[in-house]
């Protein structure tokens, strides 16, 4: 219903690009990956999109103890990057970690895609992506990177619930705090985006990057709602004006937008 909806909406509201903030499918099996490729590919020839795989797109049953995933195998590598001639990935052969570049608004922009519980490698291949093109504006998505009560994940802090490094998942991990610190506030990043935690699903937050700029970080997931999320997706409406997003919550299921004030709200884009 989601990909059909934007597909349909795609010329007449002007959608630029897609982003899938993880978990892609609940246990990492063939049958829910093909479920997904099936979903996703509504989009092909319409819309381009970015992924960033979940913790439940790893490891037998998707209990992310292992790196092993079967999204290579469905969303295969050179279709993907495919999709337009400005997508570039951290290691060939896998969608894990990609950059997607596109021009919106009279703006550059770049999307980095991050791997659930991202290595210091992919951190480090993204700070070169995000020093090589650093006239784009940036949007993290990341699985887990905001927490629901609109902090970092910080582990250094203490144990929380879902954090990357209370999972299994082998070699190094960084959550919120380190991306942030490593990452986001060293360049010029409009926002981060991400989901996976449960509670109320929601989270926000603005930090002043090292340049001075506020950057917010925005937290959405409804799987636990009806129907694994009731089909809803949140809408971002970049305003005239160049600064100011309109973020909408959506559901094509029901055809209802959720109203309160953690869900629909505006900020601004600080390039």
């Amino acid at each position: 219903a989601q990909t059909a909806w934007i597909r349909h909406n795609a010329k007449p509201h002007s959608i630029k690009y897609v982003l899938h903030l993880g978990d892609i499918t609940n246990r990492n099996t063939p049958e829910q990956w093909l479920n997904a490729y099936r979903s996703m590919s509504l989009l092909h020839g319409n819309t381009s999109y970015a992924l960033a795989a979940g913790n439940h797109d790893y490891g037998p049953g998707g209990n992310a103890a292992t790196r092993d995933t079967h999204l290579n195998e469905f969303f295969k590598f050179e279709p993907y990057m495919a999709q337009q001639p400005n997508i570039g990935a951290f290691e060939t052969g896998k969608i894990d970690n990609t950059f997607h570049r596109f021009e919106a608004g009279g703006k550059k922009w770049i999307v980095i895609a991050l791997e659930w519980a991202p290595r210091d490698e992919a951190v480090a291949w993204a700070n070169t992506i995000m020093s090589r093109y650093s006239d784009h504006i940036g949007i993290l998505i990341t699985h887990a990177y905001m927490f629901s009560d609109s902090t970092r994940y910080d582990w250094s802090k203490g144990k929380q619930s879902w954090n990357p490094h209370g999972y299994l998942t082998p070699g190094t991990k960084n959550d919120g705090e380190q991306l942030w610190q490593k990452l986001v506030s060293r360049h010029r990043f409009a926002m981060t985006l991400n989901g996976h935690v449960l509670n109320d699903g929601t989270g926000y937050l603005e930090s002043v990057d090292a340049q001075g700029r506020k950057v917010p970080q925005i937290l959405a997931n409804y799987q636990m709602r009806a129907l694994g999320g009731s089909g809803y997706l949140r809408i971002m409406e970049f305003q005239p004006d160049g600064r100011t997003v309109r973020m909408k919550s959506y559901s094509p299921v029901y055809d209802r937008y959720i109203l309160r004030p953690d869900h629909s709200f505006e900020f601004q884009i600080n390039d």
